[in-house]
């Protein structure tokens, strides 16, 4: 009897220990930085003019050249870019950056927000302030949950197309009517998203055998230098706003980039793209006079310049058409 006695003791001890053990749970404060990076899917919502507003769509964060902070991408209705600006007790906190900073409907623009996880491979995201709209009806709160995802190259949606070894060749005609090949390979890879190369033809044509310079970011192309492209710098952002100008000084003169269309179907002979369409105006120079040329891109985010089309060439001898007829990846 006394042993059956101790027994029970013994288990109704080990019980209450069980009881007084600590359980184990998530913890939202242990999650790093770099813990964000990837892509997420899922819906947002917030209340607006008497009614529920939701959207669906795909958030990517990556680091920043130097790795110091996040960026993001939000794919919903428009492309929206946010840019960390404090990581603290696991949670990013960010601004979003706006993408008609010259409309008068956007001057008390003041959206920022935060990115924290509620579990394992989830994260809930939060975005707050005023957007472009009239005095009174400019605040919004959008919050939702995003999960985790494993996106496939081939539906990428941020610029994704440079790196060593990577060629494109380009079927391409001058102003004069003479036509040739030119050929564009990335040969280095110096700094983080920033790559140089070279282009080259065999058809004797001046000013085309140059290197180029090329930042590629998932937010921004940028041609610093590509003498067959262009003459001046020009920037690409993947969440320009459709019909919006986007000005860029270069020395004492003005270049424009718009987003004329977001989805092109386009076929070339190096196979069928779906491209953004920009318009690109840059200052040139003839002797003293100043004029203007005009240039249309046809972007793909995972194959780069698809088409570029030049409605007034420098002169006689200047690239007037060119489509991508081939390229290695």
């Amino acid at each position: 009897m006394k042993r059956y006695l101790l027994l029970l003791i013994c288990a109704l001890v080990l019980t209450a220990f069980q009881g007084c053990k600590k359980k184990s749970g998530f913890d939202p404060l242990t999650k790093i930085q770099s813990d964000f990076i990837g892509s997420w899917e899922g819906t947002i919502s917030t209340f607006k003019n008497n009614k529920v507003i939701r959207q669906s769509g795909t958030v990517v964060f990556y680091p920043e050249a130097g790795g110091a902070s996040l960026a993001g991408l939000l794919f919903m209705k428009e492309n929206i870019f946010v840019r960390q600006f404090q990581f603290a007790n696991g949670t990013v906190y960010f601004n979003v950056i706006c993408n008609d900073p010259e409309n008068p409907n956007c001057q008390n623009w003041s959206l920022s927000g935060y990115a924290v996880f509620s579990e394992e491979g989830k994260i809930e995201l939060k975005i707050s302030g005023n957007e472009c709209g009239l005095t009174g009806n400019q605040y919004i709160s959008w919050e939702g949950t995003m999960q985790s995802t494993q996106v496939a190259a081939d539906s990428i949606r941020y610029f994704d197309f440079a790196r060593i070894g990577n060629t494109w060749t380009y079927s391409a005609r001058l102003q004069n009517g003479d036509s040739c090949q030119v050929q564009k390979q990335v040969s280095q890879n110096p700094a983080d998203y920033f790559f140089q190369g070279a282009s080259s033809q065999a058809c004797a044509w001046g000013g085309t055998n140059k290197s180029f310079n090329w930042t590629v970011s998932p937010d921004t192309y940028t041609i610093n230098h590509d003498s067959t492209f262009s003459l001046n710098r020009v920037y690409f952002p993947i969440y320009a706003k459709p019909g919006v100008t986007y000005k860029y000084l270069v020395n004492s003169d003005t270049t424009t980039v718009t987003l004329v269309d977001t989805s092109v179907w386009l076929t070339t002979p190096a196979g069928t793209f779906s491209c953004y369409r920009f318009r690109h105006t840059e200052p040139y120079y003839s002797g003293t006079i100043k004029n203007t040329k005009t240039s249309h891109f046809w972007l793909n985010n995972r194959y780069g310049v698809i088409r570029q089309e030049v409605d007034n060439p420098v002169d006689s001898t200047s690239i007037q058409l060119q489509v991508l007829s081939a390229k290695n990846f």
